[in-house]
């Protein structure tokens, strides 16, 4: 769900190019980031384009056998390949999820913390209100994405939203800005509360 693939996602072999490098851990790595985030175990966490797993496999290490998470995404490619790394990895609170941009399957409220990473810029309004309807009142909404600013890969510049542009987006949608942080040399994160339903 990034990077200009929003109809039908990245195909698998361009996903592990560019979303599984060794680069891309350097300067996004995804430990450190739940550790920011302070990912509680026990939890229920959905990430909405969760791509290869990136940070919704090292999600499902923190918040535990207790806790769950749900990767979704609308490439059958990738949701295929969350299922075998599922089964690789023996994962049993891991539940990858094929949606649409307008439809997720999944209950309403059934999420702790939500996270959509590198992928505001790149999704339709109707995914975002589904995000946002996963996610119980006072649930944590996690918006991480690339800074407006020359970086070495990422998308177009001019598609990138401002700190302020995507809390300008989101707070559309019932959400209220509760902190923001910087991610490693080209990366932000704004954390958000649901605040109504």
């Amino acid at each position: 769900m990034s990077g200009g693939h929003h109809t039908h996602g990245w195909s698998r072999k361009d996903a592990l190019t560019h979303l599984d490098s060794a680069d891309r851990r350097k300067q996004q790595n995804p430990q450190e980031f739940w550790q920011r985030a302070k990912l509680p175990v026990g939890v229920t966490l959905a990430e909405v384009g969760a791509g290869t797993g990136f940070f919704a496999i090292p999600g499902a290490a923190g918040v535990g056998p207790s806790g769950k998470v749900y990767a979704i995404d609308v490439s059958e490619d990738l949701v295929e390949l969350l299922r075998e790394r599922k089964v690789e990895r023996n994962l049993p609170n891991f539940f990858p999820v094929l949606s649409t941009t307008e439809k997720i399957p999944l209950e309403s409220a059934i999420a702790d913390v939500v996270l959509m990473a590198n992928v505001l810029h790149d999704v339709p309004d109707a995914t975002i209100a589904e995000a946002v309807r996963l996610l119980k009142p006072e649930g944590r909404f996690l918006n991480l994405d690339w800074k407006k600013t020359e970086t070495p890969g990422g998308p177009p510049l001019e598609i990138r939203l401002t700190p302020a542009e995507a809390e300008g987006v989101l707070k559309r949608f019932g959400l209220r800005l509760d902190a923001s942080w910087e991610f490693g040399p080209h990366h932000y994160v704004l954390e958000f509360r649901r605040i109504r339903a």
